[in-house]
């Protein structure tokens, strides 16, 4: 049976371990968020220390002096409770528009999206128009073409005679 001047120092204990397993929790919780922002962010991108343009949480740049400043400032964006939107808009505005993995999905930037998709639709339309035409032209004799109506057959003999005389070394 527990006293119950025992049981204050219990229920402290178990409010800690609580407190302190919701916080383990928020901070992987934290991390995995803060992982899934960097794979949209490059690193090293806007700034003359390093160019090495990988993705901000992949990057194995030996001596990319980039990441850990760039990882520090999101971390504490996460940390601040920052939306995702708001912490690329932060990236965005001190790196520009090229520090993100992928060109956003509006005005111009669409073509980067749209180009390669329509580029393939017309070579694949460009192969089945030629296909059709080759499959659609009328099938030739082997053999020579048949005499023009135009040339007498001695004309022809005399040519084919002149020709082979020519080429006679």
């Amino acid at each position: 049976m527990i006293k119950a001047g025992t049981r204050f120092p219990w229920t402290i204990l178990c409010l800690l371990l609580t407190t302190g397993m919701i916080a383990a929790t928020l901070r992987a919780q934290q991390t995995d968020k803060a992982k899934e922002i960097g794979g949209k962010l490059l690193c090293g991108v806007g700034t003359p220390l390093c160019d090495c343009k990988q993705i901000l949480t992949q990057c194995n740049h030996v001596g990319c002096r980039n990441s850990a400043g760039m990882l520090k400032t999101l971390d504490q964006g996460v940390a601040r409770g920052d939306s995702e939107t708001t912490i690329i808009q932060d990236f965005v505005a001190a790196f520009g528009t090229a520090v993100l993995s992928e060109p956003p999905k509006s005005g111009l930037h669409l073509v980067a999206w749209y180009l390669p998709a329509t580029t393939l639709l017309a070579g694949l339309f460009l192969v089945v128009f030629v296909i059709s035409r080759w499959r659609k032209r009328p099938a030739t004799t082997s053999g020579p073409p048949p005499p023009s109506a135009g040339i007498s057959p001695e004309m022809l003999a005399r040519a084919r005679a002149q020709a082979s005389r020519e080429t006679q070394d």
